[in-house]
């Protein structure tokens, strides 16, 4: 598939709207769980790999973006990209490419090279939310702007 330089309006909005659905299964999951604690650590489990799998979809539905229309320097594009590729072939070591710039102080997960990533909800939505953002700045359908 050819890198894309625009992504329509109505498919920003429709992959925002899956990722949107996902958190929200997770968090009807989460407050449907007893409160005597005794689900705690299976919860936990699932939202570690529930999250880190949601970057991954995330980044997929974009995969083919072209990098040259991105922002230069670091920012949440080039943050998500650089997790999931981290998860996948660092043993889950935050691993961003040499110059990028992304570290603690410029990313959304505030993660320095080296971390361990661990996408909990909160910090997934945040880069998730960011990501959508920048990437509607950068890659949006002009006609539907």
């Amino acid at each position: 598939m050819e890198q894309q330089d625009v992504f329509s309006g109505d498919y920003v909005a429709s992959c925002r709207w899956r990722i949107e659905a996902q958190i929200a299964a997770f968090d009807l999951l989460r407050a449907q769980a007893p409160d005597d604690g005794s689900m705690d650590g299976a919860i936990e489990d699932i939202e570690d790999e529930l999250f880190n799998a949601m970057a991954g979809q995330l980044e997929g539905m974009f995969a083919y973006r072209d990098p040259a229309i991105a922002p230069a320097g670091p920012g949440p594009l080039r943050e998500l990209t650089a997790v999931v590729t981290s998860l996948n072939a660092n043993g889950g070591r935050f691993d961003p490419p040499e110059g990028s710039g992304l570290d603690a102080d410029t990313t959304v997960l505030g993660i320095d090279p080296g971390d361990a990533i661990r996408l909990d909800r909160d910090g997934f939505q945040e880069l998730a939310d960011a990501f959508f953002d920048a990437l509607e700045e950068a890659y949006s359908d002009q006609e539907q702007a």
